[in-house]
């Protein structure tokens, strides 16, 4: 019988899958969080940021069991997004038609928008492109 704080669903989430939705939920309202307030300033939302793209990459590699590997790419060129399912997750989560539908929903676009990301940055990485032989240098032809 598992313990009364753990999740458990009946979708054939795995518990590393429901840790990671659960950390990239934390990630989301850390971002849109030091992106308003008094003390708001670009560092933190730099810094909320970096944590969402980590959060993401780590839900990424819960759900699919695949490791990506590091990368030395630009991030900031593939997370419009993200960052904004980030933001409506938050939004829809307060405010006075706030309800568990729409949080769900809001969930559910956070999670879709965070698998898209990271596809778009594996894809973008040199090292997963396919190597066609007829475009090499020095091939013979």
């Amino acid at each position: 019988m598992p313990s009364n704080n753990v999740r458990v669903s009946n979708n054939g989430d795995s518990h590393a899958a429901g840790q990671a939705r659960y950390g990239l939920k934390i990630a989301a309202i850390g971002y849109d969080s030091a992106r308003h307030g008094i003390d708001a300033d670009v560092k933190k939302a730099r810094t909320g940021r970096a944590h969402l793209h980590s959060a993401a990459f780590e839900y990424y590699e819960a759900i699919t069991g695949t490791r990506l590997q590091k990368r030395s790419i630009d991030l900031y060129q593939f997370d419009d997004d993200l960052t904004h399912a980030a933001s409506a997750y938050v939004n829809a989560r307060h405010g006075i038609d706030a309800d568990t539908g729409l949080c769900r929903a809001g969930l559910a676009l956070l999670c879709s928008a965070s698998i898209e990301f990271c596809e778009a940055v594996a894809g973008a990485d040199p090292r997963n492109r396919p190597v066609d032989p007829h475009l090499q240098l020095n091939n013979g032809a």
